[in-house]
């Protein structure tokens, strides 16, 4: 049983329909992206076609988390990367485009 943990409570995660089932992350990016999310987001577990918003992300957030993408990827990341790639499964993929095209 997955639970997703609040500032405010505990909920089991089948209690949240928006978030639908829970995806496991399976790459490298994904798993990074997901200890991210889950820190900033103050969340226990983070799937992998979780929403941002849907997890209450706002873009005070979202700079926190630019500047570790950053740190962690070394990847300079658009301002806007968040608003287009909105869960952890697009946003990913988008940096590690990022990275192949710095190689």
């Amino acid at each position: 049983m997955a639970w997703v943990i609040g500032m405010n409570s505990i909920i089991e995660r089948r209690q949240l329909p928006l978030l639908g089932p829970y995806v496991e992350p399976r790459s490298p990016t994904e798993k990074v992206l997901a200890k991210i999310w889950c820190h900033f987001l103050n969340v226990d577990t983070v799937g992998i076609k979780d929403s941002y918003e849907d997890l209450g992300g706002d873009s005070l957030l979202a700079a926190g988390i630019y500047v570790e993408i950053e740190e962690k990827f070394k990847v300079k990341v658009p301002p806007l990367m968040l608003a287009e790639a909105r869960t952890i499964e697009q946003l990913a993929s988008r940096i590690d485009e990022l990275q192949q095209r710095k190689k």
